[in-house]
């Protein structure tokens, strides 16, 4: 394995970890914004809704 293979690699692993808490951070922000706006409300209904779907 050489020097530049090495690096290509870690340069790709840094860029799908960086995708993937992009990502992550998208979640927890938008729901944050709807936990702001509606209130619990949004999740409630979106729990039961779930578990009705499921069940």
């Amino acid at each position: 394995m050489s020097v530049e293979t090495g690096q290509t690699d870690q340069q790709e692993r840094r860029a799908r970890m960086g995708l993937i808490a992009g990502a992550i951070l998208c979640l927890v922000v938008s729901g944050g914004l709807l936990w702001w706006r509606h209130g619990g409300a949004v999740f409630n209904d979106l729990v039961l809704t779930t578990l009705a779907w499921c069940f």
